[in-house]
């Protein structure tokens, strides 16, 4: 426990209410277990698979993984109530560069994971340089066990990062208490704090939930618990609605693993239970706040009506799908997204349970694996009416269904290479219809003999050309004209809501309004916030042969989701050689964060740069293995009124120091951008004044040449007299 001790004084620098926090969860934790690493285990209790062995460092002894990347290691020990939230609690070496998954082996309920040093596992995966501490760190994880005979698992990510660990503590929790928050009056007028998902399939796999109500349940629970207000969440994914959606073919689908067998099971339905109601009721409750989440990629509507027949649409017949430079029309998104149609699942279990099919699978609605261009980006030209009908038909009625509830904050748009509201590049948008509309609009020709058959590459080549500026820009004052109706759409409903484009981030101008999104011009309009920040979870995918395969349908366990039958089930089946491993059926999907006290990099960069409103983290699954982290955060952060600051100084590198007079008084916050502690001087325009921390309502001395300590990645908030000036800052070391 001492290093992690010193770790908290240092990032902390000993703030009353983070100390009282960690005081108050060990005084409700029984322990269940300790495992010493370094010892040897029977069959029973412990495995390891490719030259697993005990060694030692400056950083003390521990057991390794071996270099390939199949090395893995687990123990096996028991629960005595299933059910109660556990905490684990690992230590682990961090003396080279390291990528290593940590999970109970067949289910979401335990998946963290942690990188090292410089190690970069690729794919989605976000981490940051670490300097090599030579200590053991020390990681919380939170839990929810669904079975008595549980295990821990430690495997390696990629070769020559092997997984370590030391010991690992289990305790049962009586509870897990909210964090006080004094600086926040639950109002809406401070900053949020949250949780973001990119994938909302796993609900009934993570939390030792089985159904949407209890995940909700525990959602809440570990939320409050950390500090954290607010969910960001899909209500409609890559096919369509996941709410019981009267206009819009529905697509819910999910994931349960099994109680009584461990199986994986698929469900899936086109009539749920309105879920999001109860979770909207259940916030407001709670005062937390959701923003519904809206990656649309497709929708049933479109779908149905999509024209992919090449021919026909070279003879001059309309089609709502984007044509592309090759003179090709997007027959689909080309991408992994394809098969999550729940119209799909059964054709594919059919088939034999490969999930990508085949070349000559039917896929629902005739989409397409792939294309000649072999182009991946957005099936449908968003300037198209019947497409922006489709979307405004679609915020009408989420709005309209939603908009009541005070929990309910608005409407969150992503932009990925896929995304139906964008082009995505220049690569693709020369059909009849818009090509048409621009030369109306504007009155510039494009001359190309309008029935060519190859006129969809010739206009590819004059827009792109010398009127190329103007064809931007009119591409983008198009689709922020289509945000403008959104939005319109949106606070109609209630003017307190909001339209934000999250993940659209200053610095990538350029490419994204050649996609059609300009961001500065959606910055301007009223109602349409830019600046939120969405620090997205990467994960790590072991998935063996992935294969979906048919189960018993009759199982009790599977027969509801959120009290409404399923409409089917499959079993998901992941095979891997045997490697000591105690169950068949096994889960091998983690995310992966940078370690220690670099996980707060990414809080404290967002806030640094962009004096982002709103702060959001997350993707696969929920991650409960920070919370010692993210509460001294949140009580800092979300003390901050929600409006922009104005920043002290040119520079924001180390430290950005921002202010604002709201409320009657001033409010100033400090962020520390940098892993290394940081003593910064704010000069004030008078010698006497007082300030008030707002983590921690505690008064302190704040003179004219005032030295505010900052620990690595650390963010302080104040508040002080209004008619106190803030004149200068510099950094003292």
């Amino acid at each position: 426990m001492k290093p992690t001790l010193t770790l908290l004084a240092v990032l902390l620098l000993a703030p009353l209410a983070v100390m009282l926090a960690a005081t108050n969860e060990a005084a409700t934790k029984k322990l269940v277990t300790t495992i010493d690493c370094t010892k040897d285990y029977g069959p029973d209790a412990y495995f390891g698979y490719g030259d697993v062995r005990v060694t030692q460092s400056a950083a003390g002894k521990y057991r390794e993984a071996g270099p390939v990347p199949e090395s893995r290691f687990g123990y096996r020990f028991a629960i005595a109530h299933v059910g109660r939230p556990h905490l684990a609690v690992i230590r682990y070496p961090d003396d080279k560069n390291r990528c290593m998954a940590i999970m109970d082996g067949s289910s979401y309920d335990l998946s963290v994971g942690a990188c090292t040093g410089t190690s970069k596992p690729g794919g989605n995966v976000y981490s940051v340089d670490q300097p090599i501490s030579g200590r053991m760190l020390e990681l919380r994880q939170v839990f929810w066990p669904r079975w008595r005979d549980f295990s821990i698992v430690f495997g390696n990510t990629k070769k020559d990062e092997p997984a370590a660990a030391a010991s690992v503590a289990i305790y049962e929790l009586e509870d897990l208490p909210a964090l006080a928050v004094p600086g926040d009056p639950q109002d809406g007028s401070r900053r949020a704090l949250g949780i973001q998902f990119e994938d909302p399939c796993g609900a009934a796999a993570e939390l030792g939930a089985t159904d949407r109500r209890e995940w909700i349940e525990r959602l809440i629970t570990y939320a409050r618990y950390s500090g954290q207000n607010s969910l960001s969440y899909p209500i409609v994914w890559y096919h369509g609605p996941l709410y019981p959606s009267q206009r819009e073919p529905v697509n819910y689908i999910g994931m349960t693993s099994s109680k009584v067998d461990r199986q994986l099971i698929g469900h899936w339905t086109m009539q749920p239970e309105d879920w999001l109601t109860e979770l909207l009721k259940r916030f407001g409750e709670e005062h937390m706040q959701f923003r519904a989440v809206l990656p649309v990629l497709r929708l049933g509507s479109l779908m149905e009506k999509m024209n992919i027949d090449l021919a026909s649409i070279k003879a001059g017949k309309d089609t709502i799908n984007n044509m592309t430079f090759k003179d090709q029309v997007q027959m689909g998104t080309y991408d992994w997204t394809l098969p999550y149609n729940l119209r799909n699942f059964q054709k594919l279990v059919e088939a034999g349970g490969n999930r990508s099919g085949s070349p000559t699978f039917p896929w629902a609605y005739g989409e397409r694996s792939s294309g000649p261009d072999g182009f991946r980006g957005p099936i449908f030209n968003p300037l198209h009416p019947t497409v922006q009908d489709a979307m405004l038909g679609l915020v009408q009625e989420v709005v309209d269904r939603y908009g009541r509830y005070p929990a309910f904050k608005g409407i969150d748009f992503w932009f990925n290479a896929s995304t139906t509201l964008w082009f995505v590049s220049l690569r693709s948008g020369y059909d009849d219809y818009t090509v048409g509309l621009f030369q109306k609009e504007t009155g510039i020709v494009v001359p190309v003999d309008a029935k060519a058959s190859d006129r969809f590459s010739r206009r590819y080549a004059f827009l792109t050309g010398e009127v190329k500026p103007k064809w931007v820009a009119w591409r983008c004052e198009k689709i922020a004209d289509l945000f403008r109706r959104i939005r319109d759409v949106v606070v109609r409903s209630r003017p307190d809501l909001q339209v934000m484009i999250v993940d659209a981030l200053k610095g990538h101008e350029h490419s994204q309004r050649e996609g059609g999104l300009d961001i500065n011009l959606l910055a301007k309009e009223p109602g349409i916030e830019v600046s939120a920040i969405w620090n997205f979870n990467g994960w790590v995918e072991r998935w063996g042969k992935h294969r979906w395969l048919p189960c018993d349908p009759k199982l009790r366990e599977l027969a509801t989701i959120m009290g409404k039958p399923a409409e089917g089930v499959m079993r998901e089946s992941l095979e891997y050689p045997p490697d000591g491993f105690w169950w068949d059926q096994q889960w091998r999907i983690t995310p992966a964060f940078p370690s220690g006290v670099h996980f707060l990099q990414p809080y404290a960069d967002a806030l640094a740069k962009y004096d982002t409103l709103s702060l959001r983290r997350g993707g696969l699954t929920l991650d409960t293995g920070h919370a010692e982290l993210i509460r001294p955060f949140a009580l800092a952060y979300r003390a901050l009124p929600a409006r922009k600051f104005d920043t002290v100084g040119a520079a924001t590198d180390p430290v950005a120091v921002r202010t604002l007079v709201c409320d009657g008084k001033r409010y100033l916050y400090l962020v520390n951008r940098r892993h290394q502690p940081v003593s910064v001087e704010v000069r004030l325009d008078k010698a006497t004044g007082k300030a008030t921390d707002l983590a921690t309502n505690q008064e302190t001395e704040a003179p004219a040449r005032w030295p505010v300590a900052l620990g690595p990645y650390q963010l302080r908030s104040f508040s002080l007299a209004r008619e106190l000036e803030v004149t200068g800052v510099s950094i003292v070391r």
